[in-house]
């Protein structure tokens, strides 16, 4: 049987401390649980609680002291976490598990009903539940609304799992400046977790460097999605140019159709030694050329491509593929619409004219717009240049 010493014990720690909520706090989302179930049941007392090591600890109440911790010894909650049901006790002097505890005979609790609280992949790792300091009976409707409002709390818990889980892989997502003899790469990149942008530069074995930037649009998943969009363009480091995006697409297409989402790139690829730019794409982007001339600006030649998004893209229509020779000093400018959309910037035309007023401090110029900017977006701005 699992107990709070066992394996189970251990991974149920484990996972609240992936949850990464405890010590953090009141929060709304918690909090309105407890408040509804408090209405629902018209208790005195309304308890989400997490189970972990050898304690009970109050993530919201109703009734009572937030962020208290207790000994599991002996406290019902650490009884109900063990089971995959809710566990109702009409009167607990008459229950000879926990007539003697505290709670009991010194805090005069004399009811107590408690759903178990499961993630995902069902450990359970803590409670919703109620008492009164009177017996209570408990119909199988009153049952069947605990266990309701237990999932919704399970529910914001699975969401706190997901925060965490994103925020690691947008911790990941950031590479280091390029700097090889002809090139240079370097870029603002600023995640979201509800962000769903692709970025990623590296130099390739054959000495190209290479660049992509581009979106996701999948709600809550776009971030993650976006992650594993990047990750198999990291895997096509090596693979001819033509057939990088044409097997990103026959990997990632079905995915992103199942999660309803639609994904956009553009790559490209520089050999540094030649300047010769190649670049293909997959929905809308934008990639600016900026000509150098005497005084560092001159010409803005948009790289745009017509092609469809990924896993949009008829079957027989191969990607369309552009070239363009850089001279020393070019720049490309690419930026998700986040960056776009920036206070100040006012879209690709005035992006273009930034790049060109500040041809060597443009990403400290918009880091600094940034810090002023209160949407909740993801922000990516990637200068590639030839030396």
């Amino acid at each position: 049987m699992d107990t709070p010493n066992d394996d189970g014990a251990a991974r149920r720690t484990a996972v609240i401390e992936a949850l990464d909520v405890l010590g953090a706090g009141p929060e709304e989302r918690f909090d309105r649980i407890t408040r509804m179930t408090h209405e629902a049941f018209g208790v005195p007392l309304t308890f989400l609680n997490l189970v972990h090591h050898d304690l009970v600890t109050t993530q919201s109440t109703f009734g009572w002291q937030q962020g208290t911790s207790v000994p599991a010894s002996e406290q019902f909650c650490a009884t109900t976490v063990l089971t995959p049901e809710p566990m109702v006790i009409p009167d607990t002097t008459l229950d000879p598990r926990f007539a003697h505890t505290a709670a009991v005979a010194e805090h005069g609790i004399r009811f107590y009903a408690g759903a178990p609280l499961s993630t995902v992949d069902g450990i359970r790792v803590g409670t919703l539940c109620v008492m009164d300091a009177q017996p209570r009976v408990f119909a199988d409707e009153d049952v069947a609304l605990l266990r309701d409002l237990a999932r919704w709390a399970e529910r914001e818990l699975g969401h706190s799992i997901e925060r965490g889980r994103v925020q690691r892989v947008l911790a990941g997502l950031v590479p280091d400046a390029v700097a090889v003899p002809g090139a240079a790469v370097e870029g603002l990149v600023l995640p979201h977790e509800r962000g769903g942008d692709v970025v990623d530069w590296r130099v390739a074995a054959d000495g190209s460097v290479h660049a992509t930037v581009g979106t996701v649009a999948a709600g809550r998943a776009s971030a993650l999605l976006a992650a594993s969009v990047r990750s198999a363009v990291v895997a096509r480091t090596d693979v001819a140019f033509d057939d990088a995006v044409a097997g990103l697409e026959a990997q990632l297409g079905p995915d992103l159709t199942a999660a309803d989402a639609v994904g956009s790139l553009l790559h490209l690829r520089l050999d540094p030694s030649s300047g010769h730019l190649a670049w293909t794409g997959a929905g809308p982007g934008t990639a600016l050329l900026l000509r150098a001339d005497g005084d560092g600006t001159g010409e803005v030649v948009p790289l745009r491509s017509a092609d469809l998004p990924i896993g949009l893209q008829p079957a027989g229509h191969p990607r369309t593929t552009g070239t363009t020779t850089l001279a020393p000093g070019d720049r490309v400018v690419l930026a998700t619409p986040g960056a776009l959309a920036l206070g100040g910037v006012g879209g690709e035309d005035g992006l273009a004219a930034l790049a060109a007023a500040h041809p060597d401090d443009l990403l400290e110029w918009l880091r600094t717009v940034a810090s002023d900017d209160t949407a909740d977006r993801s922000i990516a701005v990637v200068v590639l240049t030839r030396r």
